[in-house]
Protein backbone atom coordinates (compact mmCIF):
# COMPACT_ATOMS: atom_id res chain seq x y z
CA UNK A 1 0.00 0.00 0.00
CA UNK A 2 1.31 3.26 -0.58
CA UNK A 3 -0.17 6.36 1.13
CA UNK A 4 0.46 10.13 0.21
CA UNK A 5 -0.68 13.23 1.50
CA UNK A 6 0.94 16.43 0.35
CA UNK A 7 0.92 20.45 -0.05
CA UNK A 8 2.53 22.99 -2.49
CA UNK A 9 2.34 26.52 -2.44
CA UNK A 10 3.04 27.82 -6.05
CA UNK A 11 5.38 30.48 -7.11
CA UNK A 12 6.93 31.22 -10.16
CA UNK A 13 10.44 32.77 -8.14
CA UNK A 14 10.79 32.81 -4.89
CA UNK A 15 10.27 36.33 -5.15
CA UNK A 16 7.14 36.50 -7.19
CA UNK A 17 5.76 39.94 -7.79
CA UNK A 18 4.68 39.67 -11.69
CA UNK A 19 1.41 38.38 -12.22
CA UNK A 20 1.65 37.61 -15.91
CA UNK A 21 4.59 35.54 -14.82
CA UNK A 22 2.67 33.78 -12.31
CA UNK A 23 -0.23 32.73 -14.87
CA UNK A 24 2.20 31.87 -17.04
CA UNK A 25 3.80 29.36 -14.54
CA UNK A 26 -0.29 28.15 -13.19
CA UNK A 27 -0.69 27.23 -17.01
CA UNK A 28 1.69 25.00 -17.19
CA UNK A 29 1.21 23.07 -13.87
CA UNK A 30 -2.48 22.94 -15.16
CA UNK A 31 -0.93 21.29 -18.07
CA UNK A 32 1.12 19.21 -16.73
CA UNK A 33 -1.48 17.87 -14.12
CA UNK A 34 -3.27 17.19 -16.82
CA UNK A 35 -1.03 14.82 -18.27
CA UNK A 36 -0.75 12.77 -15.14
CA UNK A 37 -2.01 9.19 -14.70
CA UNK A 38 -4.67 10.17 -12.18
CA UNK A 39 -5.09 13.91 -12.25
CA UNK A 40 -7.98 14.08 -10.05
CA UNK A 41 -5.83 13.34 -7.37
CA UNK A 42 -4.22 16.64 -7.24
CA UNK A 43 -6.27 19.90 -6.03
CA UNK A 44 -5.10 23.02 -7.54
CA UNK A 45 -6.93 26.63 -5.84
CA UNK A 46 -6.07 29.94 -6.35
CA UNK A 47 -7.28 32.05 -3.82
CA UNK A 48 -6.96 36.00 -2.49
CA UNK A 49 -3.81 36.01 -4.65
CA UNK A 50 -1.84 32.67 -3.62
CA UNK A 51 -1.98 29.35 -5.34
CA UNK A 52 -1.59 26.05 -3.81
CA UNK A 53 -1.68 22.58 -4.48
CA UNK A 54 -3.00 19.59 -2.41
CA UNK A 55 -2.40 15.90 -3.18
CA UNK A 56 -3.52 13.12 -1.11
CA UNK A 57 -4.45 9.49 -1.95
CA UNK A 58 -3.57 5.47 -1.47
CA UNK A 59 -2.53 2.63 -4.41
CA UNK A 60 -2.16 -0.52 -3.84
CA UNK A 61 1.16 -0.61 -5.54
CA UNK A 62 3.63 2.09 -7.08
CA UNK A 63 2.90 6.20 -7.18
CA UNK A 64 5.92 7.63 -7.91
CA UNK A 65 3.84 10.37 -10.01
CA UNK A 66 3.53 11.45 -6.94
CA UNK A 67 7.15 12.19 -6.30
CA UNK A 68 7.64 12.80 -9.81
CA UNK A 69 4.97 16.03 -9.59
CA UNK A 70 6.78 17.48 -6.63
CA UNK A 71 10.06 16.94 -8.38
CA UNK A 72 8.83 18.98 -11.56
CA UNK A 73 7.60 21.93 -9.32
CA UNK A 74 10.52 22.15 -7.71
CA UNK A 75 12.26 22.29 -11.40
CA UNK A 76 9.34 24.32 -13.27
CA UNK A 77 8.20 26.71 -10.24
CA UNK A 78 11.52 26.79 -8.73
CA UNK A 79 9.99 29.41 -5.62
CA UNK A 80 7.53 27.02 -4.32
CA UNK A 81 7.66 25.32 -1.54
CA UNK A 82 5.38 22.72 0.97
CA UNK A 83 5.56 19.10 2.09
CA UNK A 84 4.93 15.80 1.02
CA UNK A 85 4.41 12.92 3.23
CA UNK A 86 4.82 8.90 1.65
CA UNK A 87 4.30 6.15 3.17
CA UNK A 88 5.36 2.82 0.62
CA UNK A 89 4.94 -0.65 2.17
CA UNK A 90 7.09 -1.71 -0.37
CA UNK A 91 10.27 0.42 -0.04
CA UNK A 92 12.53 -2.25 0.98
CA UNK A 93 14.63 0.43 2.51
CA UNK A 94 11.71 2.43 4.49
CA UNK A 95 8.63 -0.29 4.77
CA UNK A 96 8.21 0.80 8.07
CA UNK A 97 8.11 4.84 7.66
CA UNK A 98 6.72 7.65 6.55
CA UNK A 99 9.00 9.45 4.13
CA UNK A 100 8.75 13.37 4.36
CA UNK A 101 9.72 15.50 1.06
CA UNK A 102 10.57 19.02 1.44
CA UNK A 103 9.98 21.23 -1.39
CA UNK A 104 12.02 24.68 -1.05
CA UNK A 105 13.98 27.12 -3.82
CA UNK A 106 13.88 24.67 -6.05
CA UNK A 107 14.89 21.64 -4.05
CA UNK A 108 12.76 18.10 -2.74
CA UNK A 109 14.68 16.82 -0.36
CA UNK A 110 14.02 13.35 0.71
CA UNK A 111 13.75 13.29 5.55
CA UNK A 112 12.74 10.92 7.92
CA UNK A 113 9.41 11.38 9.94
CA UNK A 114 9.95 12.19 13.40
CA UNK A 115 6.05 11.68 13.78
CA UNK A 116 4.26 9.07 12.23
CA UNK A 117 7.29 6.89 11.91
CA UNK A 118 7.85 3.62 12.66
CA UNK A 119 4.44 3.08 10.85
CA UNK A 120 4.11 0.19 13.30
CA UNK A 121 3.33 0.13 15.98
CA UNK A 122 3.32 4.29 15.82
CA UNK A 123 -0.37 4.37 13.85
CA UNK A 124 -1.19 0.54 13.60
CA UNK A 125 -0.86 -2.03 15.93
CA UNK A 126 1.10 -5.92 14.56
CA UNK A 127 -1.03 -8.63 13.04
CA UNK A 128 -2.22 -10.53 15.54
CA UNK A 129 -3.69 -13.65 14.74
CA UNK A 130 -5.59 -14.12 18.07
CA UNK A 131 -7.85 -10.48 17.15
CA UNK A 132 -9.53 -12.99 14.37
CA UNK A 133 -9.99 -9.83 11.83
Amino acid sequence: MVEFHGWATIRYHTYDTDTDLQNQCWKKIEDHISSLPVPKMVHLQRYNGCDSLHIAGQHNHEAGYVIELFKWIAQDAPGSYGILYFQDDEDVKHENEFRVWRLCRGSLSENDDPFLSPYVPTVEDEHDESRGD
